[in-house]
């Protein structure tokens, strides 16, 4: 994998020579498929799945954190996640601007319908699994859900409170990422319904929630560090990205012009190769504010141009990004056997070696049978309440 998501030469080179024309600016996108975003969306997950075989060890049972150089080629966790959260903002608010460009009108119950089929039957799976399952392969399993208080916050898409109030309950603790979405995704439909030009909206949301950031990041407290996990200025800057996008904006030059992609790239390349460096030592408010508006700038791009998306939109990593899902939800849970029927037992220099492929591949086994077996039912029954085809 490279070391940054997109080919820096590649798209730099399109977006001076591949720009839109003026006309074209002032028709609305009629697009209904991003090829090349499921390729970011991959590498978000397997980020993910990188930073938690490095860090969950440690935070569940206070090994020693190893020391190893295939952390220079990912995104650190929390910025894989919000790479997520500003993809998930962009294609949905596109999905629901479309829908009512082609209908009048945003049907809320189809919206939540749609969500409940997507979401709802692989995220009960994972609890059920953690509930019954690991107590017979995990000897001592101390689990997790047995905490009423937990497992209410669980159920309820109250993750992000619980990874505050109970942090660690291994190996639910990514479920929080699954709660921020919901809670955002509870409220935006609406006010896109009420409000066509939702423009404001996000913009309300993005320096509302900045302004918090800035706040809670200076004041440590409970309250404080739950307001840090609700990233709903990624969802937000996503979707201001998507209606500028959908509408042929002005501003679309500005962000195609080489120079502001460039900057991106930068951005997310020292994350990437400094991740902690760069991390610990910045204000976590600008910190986030920063590399979140690079996504966005990339995303954009990669929607925008078709030489680009046909080079990331390779069939396996569309494939791979198809199944990111069930990467994201299964990893800790196989993580955990993993480590728990390994790591007394090899010496930590073997362990090291197998865990990388030993994890990765066979995440990305489950998910793709997850993916078969049973997400896509339920893909078909959601597919049945689109309307932006």
């Amino acid at each position: 994998m490279a070391s940054t998501p997109i080919d820096t030469p590649s798209l730099v080179n399109v977006a001076a020579t591949d720009m839109m024309s003026a006309p074209a600016r002032s028709r609305a996108s009629t697009k209904t498929y991003f090829k090349g975003l499921n390729a970011l969306r991959f590498y978000a997950a397997l980020s993910v799945v990188v930073q938690h075989i490095i860090h969950s060890p440690t935070d569940w049972y206070h090994v020693a954190k190893p020391e190893t150089l295939i952390t220079r080629f990912f995104l650190m966790g929390g910025d894989a996640v919000n790479l997520f959260f500003v993809l998930s903002g962009f294609l949905i608010t596109y999905l629901l601007m479309l829908e009512r460009q082609r209908t009048g009108t945003i049907s809320i119950r189809k919206f939540y319908g749609r969500r409940v089929l997507r979401i709802w039957p692989l995220y009960f799976v994972i609890l059920a699994l953690v509930a019954f399952v690991l107590p017979l392969l995990i000897t001592d399993f101390a689990n997790p859900l047995h905490n009423p208080g937990l497992l209410t916050m669980l159920v309820f898409f109250l993750g992000n409170v619980a990874f505050v109030i109970y942090y660690p309950f291994p190996p639910l603790e990514h479920l929080w990422s699954i709660a921020v979405e919901e809670q955002f995704y509870l409220v935006i439909p609406l006010l896109m319904k009420i409000r066509r030009n939702v423009a404001p909206v996000f913009v309300g949301v993005i320096a509302l929630f900045w302004l918090l950031q800035m706040v809670a990041s200076q004041l440590p407290s409970v309250a404080g560090d739950i307001i840090m996990t609700m990233r709903y200025d990624c969802m937000a800057l996503g979707g201001l990205g998507a209606y500028a996008y959908f509408h042929r904006l002005p501003i679309l030059r500005t962000i195609a012009h080489p120079v502001a992609v460039t900057a991106a790239l930068i951005v997310v390349g020292m994350t990437i190769v400094f991740r902690g460096e760069i991390h610990d030592h910045s204000p976590v408010a600008a910190y986030n504010i920063v590399t979140a508006v690079a996504y966005t700038t990339l995303i954009i791009n990669v929607a925008m141009r078709d030489r680009v998306a046909n080079r990331l939109g390779q069939p396996v990593l569309e494939y791979l990004g198809s199944i990111s899902y069930g990467i994201y939800m299964y990893h800790p849970l196989l993580l955990l056997i993993f480590f728990r029927a390994t790591f007394t037992v090899l010496p930590v220099e073997i362990y090291q070696l197998m865990v990388y492929p030993i994890i990765i591949g066979s995440t990305i086994l489950v998910a793709g049978l997850s993916y078969r077996f049973l997400e896509t039912p339920f893909l078909k029954l959601r597919d049945l309440l689109k309307v932006a085809r």
